[in-house]
């Protein structure tokens, strides 16, 4: 058991297993109160906790003046608990009627979904309350640069017992490699993401604009600046470039800064840790590093080409180029046609990221082998093709092949698909980078405004190897 887990959760876990090994039957009177406190040597507050945690899920009914009765589960439905963070309203049209045919199946047990907005509450904070509470979900879903950490906070369950190979075989391998940390996987994501140029059909005709065919004759970032010039020159556009789908830069937007700032420092040669996850230091701050987000910055402060402010109302019927997710093409396409997709410019290599939500099993959860059975569902062919059509990229291999509406998603090749395959990279797999990745959206940010590059950098530096050394650099063993 996990060091972190309170106590009364503890007392919970081992009743449960008193109840569940048959030690206590159905109508049993479990030990009162005051013999657990001497018995187990603790508090009235935490029995008191232990037990009320135990009549909620259903294991015990408390009489007042008689004690703690052993309820009859055998006639009970399972109901799995599944948390959703979903980052646009249509997933919901999505995760909802999935849920209901699902439980209209009659599979034996039934499964309840609870939608989650991060901009209500951080994700983080409701997961580790839950977590420590000892009410956590069955299944949760998870940014998938966030499975190193919940990992090794020993908070999620492997799958590797109870996925077969034939049944992830089927998943692109990107999405094996963000779900995996030390060996074992965690995380399967149910869409696939990259970063992209969305761009004005008509407005790119009418400038004679080279339109690149592929990533192999994608923009450099010469070429990507004098396209903003001209556009800037020519137009009445207050930005060449929206900054995603003109939501603009914040350091509290969660992990955009980071997606779409991290692939131009890799594009220069730079780096952002060592080879062992152990020290930023020299990485993130090296000469490559800096250049390329003194690059990026001066799109903000010095060309304004790009911008901070939230200025959405502008797309998609009113702009020249947004750096955009894939989903906001997907989106964009039930108001207009007129928005092509072409490649993310190159610096002295291609770099493009990956990685999206997806599925984790909690450690808490009693009911393993129904958690996967709902999760193979969510993964069937049609289910996967629904979800694809509504958000963005699809996970699996066979989508590619039969989803023809995807495969003529742009006049350009599939360059979304080609992105993934040919120059890809998954975020650093290690517990340090949520927190590396909120330090990151404040440099950006503030470099976007004008400050300091290196400065900047190498605070980031020092305030993320200054936490890996707090925290031992992650090499203790916490995963159970």
């Amino acid at each position: 058991m996990n060091s972190r887990t309170p106590k009364y959760i503890t007392i919970k876990n081992n009743l449960i297993h008193k109840i569940e090994s048959g030690c206590y039957q159905p109508g049993d009177a479990i030990p009162s109160d005051n013999e657990l406190m001497r018995t187990l040597n603790i508090s009235k507050s935490t029995i008191t906790q232990a037990l009320k945690t135990l009549e909620a899920e259903g294991y015990i009914v408390r009489q007042q003046g008689k004690g703690s009765f052993v309820t009859d589960r055998s006639q009970l439905q399972t109901v799995l608990r599944i948390y959703l963070c979903p980052m646009e309203e249509s997933e919901k049209q999505f995760w909802t009627p999935l849920i209901e045919a699902f439980n209209e199946s009659n599979q034996g047990f039934t499964v309840e979904g609870t939608f989650l907005s991060n901009q209500k509450a951080p994700l983080r904070d409701t997961l580790f309350q839950s977590f420590t509470s000892g009410n956590a979900p069955d299944i949760l879903s998870l940014d998938g640069p966030d499975v190193a950490y919940w990992a090794y906070m020993n908070s999620l369950l492997p799958f590797d017992d109870y996925m077969d190979d034939a049944f992830l075989s089927s998943f692109l391998d990107p999405i094996l490699l963000q779900g995996r940390f030390r060996g074992k996987l965690y995380h399967l994501g149910y869409t696939e993401s990259t970063l992209c140029i969305l761009y004005n059909k008509e407005l790119f005709h009418f400038l004679g604009i080279r339109i690149p065919s592929g990533i192999d004759d994608a923009w450099s970032w010469d070429e990507f600046l004098s396209v903003c010039k001209l556009i800037k020159e020519k137009t009445s556009f207050p930005y060449p470039l929206l900054m995603d789908s003109g939501r603009g830069l914040s350091p509290k937007s969660g992990e955009w800064n980071s997606y779409s700032g991290l692939p131009f420092i890799l594009q220069n040669n730079g780096r952002l840790f060592n080879d062992d996850l152990t020290k930023t230091s020299g990485y993130i701050n090296s000469p490559e590093s800096i250049a390329a987000m003194d690059w990026l910055g001066s799109l903000f402060h010095k060309y304004n080409y790009t911008h901070i402010e939230d200025v959405s109302d502008n797309f998609p019927n009113n702009f020249a180029m947004s750096l955009s997710l894939p989903n906001a093409y997907f989106e964009s396409l039930k108001e207009n046609d007129n928005i092509g997709i072409i490649p993310l410019p190159h610096g002295k290599k291609a770099a493009i990221p990956h990685g999206s939500w997806g599925l984790c099993m909690s450690r808490q959860t009693r009911h393993p082998e129904q958690c996967c059975q709902f999760i193979r569902y969510v993964f069937s062919l049609q289910n996967q093709l629904k979800i694809s059509r509504l958000t963005g990229i699809p996970v699996l291999k066979e989508i590619h092949e039969v989803m023809d509406s995807f495969q003529n998603v742009s006049s350009n090749n599939n360059i979304l698909f080609s992105q993934l395959r040919h120059s890809s990279f998954t975020r650093p797999q290690t517990p340090a980078y949520p927190f590396f990745s909120k330090q990151f959206a404040y440099a950006y940010y503030h470099i976007a405004t004008g400050a300091d590059v290196r400065k900047e950098l190498t605070h980031l530096s020092e305030q993320v190897d200054d936490h890996l050394f707090r925290h031992n650099y992650y090499l203790n063993d916490n995963i159970g």
